[in-house]
């Protein structure tokens, strides 16, 4: 008998280490390469073309990153109104929202953290820890649509693969969307795994989300787009596969933010004589997409604990 049950529990065991030794393996081959680019630049260069960054782009990158944390609070209101319709006021769903996401982008780990941030303020209106569970599906099936709507428009529409192998899987990826939005127009409000069960967005609220994250993504990739100088990152179809490719490297490496990865793929974009602009425009975005929402989110939950134990006393 144990030695039945110790084959399961070997099986779990490989598959972790398995899954150790590739993030291990990946995060390794990013360091190597960041090391490679960063030791043959030179700081001063990269502190200049920070100064370089006229301010407008700054601003316009401020503005792309709103939109962009908007989208992700509104996925969060969308799954909240699914999963516990009208139990949550609408200030407190675009509250949790944001700082979630904010918060969760700069520590990783989102399963983890997104459900320990959100289950802190949903919980003070009565929503129960599994409940905080279906929310944190839904919102990862919202981002995952969105983010396959965004590569599949990619592949349609940018010109150096659109003409072969992309317009083909391209249409594959349409033909699966309109697969899935079928099946949730259908009589499918519920999603049951073994013991596990989660509502299920409608096909018009799938169709939504699908259209909120190619305006998110289109966000998030402007947000970088406006701090690289204009001659070095081309036009926005140009420079949106690259963002995009770094996005996927951040995610398979499992570190937080993708730190690491996504400068490492993003740089290696570019030839060597332009990778200390594209460094300045990395830790500007860093700056104003990733720690400054996570610092700001931080104070706001710090706040929000402080009234609400005052408003409870």
């Amino acid at each position: 008998m144990s030695a039945t049950h110790d084959k399961p529990a070997a099986r779990v065991l490989a598959r972790r280490a398995a899954k150790y030794a590739v993030t291990l393996a990946f995060v390794g081959g990013a360091v190597f390469l960041l090391h490679r680019y960063i030791e043959r630049m030179a700081w001063h260069d990269v502190r200049a073309a920070i100064d370089r960054i006229p301010r407008w782009h700054v601003l316009a990158s401020i503005a792309s990153t709103l939109v962009s944390w908007g989208c992700l609070a509104t996925y969060d209101v969308m799954a909240v109104e699914t999963v516990v319709p009208g139990k949550v006021p609408m200030k407190l769903k675009i509250f949790s929202g944001i700082t979630t996401h904010a918060i969760t982008n700069a520590l990783g780990f989102h399963a983890i953290t997104g459900t320990a941030v959100r289950y802190r303020m949903l919980s003070r209106v009565g929503v129960s820890a599994a409940d905080v569970a279906r929310v944190v599906g839904l919102v990862g099936f919202a981002v995952g649509m969105g983010f396959a709507t965004t590569i599949c428009l990619a592949l349609m529409l940018e010109p150096s693969i659109a003409d072969g192998w992309g317009r083909w899987l391209g249409s594959a990826m349409i033909v699966l969307f309109v697969l899935l939005l079928r099946w949730l127009a259908g009589m499918h409000d519920e999603l049951r795994v073994w013991k596990f069960s989660t509502p299920v967005p409608s096909a018009r609220s799938a169709a939504t989300q699908m259209a909120l994250g190619v305006v998110e993504m289109t966000g998030a990739t402007a947000a970088m787009y406006f701090l690289v100088p204009p001659e070095i990152a081309g036009s926005f179809l140009d420079f949106a596969p690259i963002y995009v490719g770094a996005i996927i490297a951040g995610i398979i490496s499992n570190t937080p933010g993708g730190i690491g990865a996504f400068e490492a793929l993003t740089l290696a974009a570019f030839p060597q004589e332009q990778r200390a602009q594209v460094l300045a425009a990395l830790l500007a975005y860093r700056v104003i997409y990733g720690l400054g929402p996570a610092l700001v989110s931080s104070v706001a939950v710090g706040l929000f604990e402080i009234l609400w134990r005052r408003g409870k006393a």
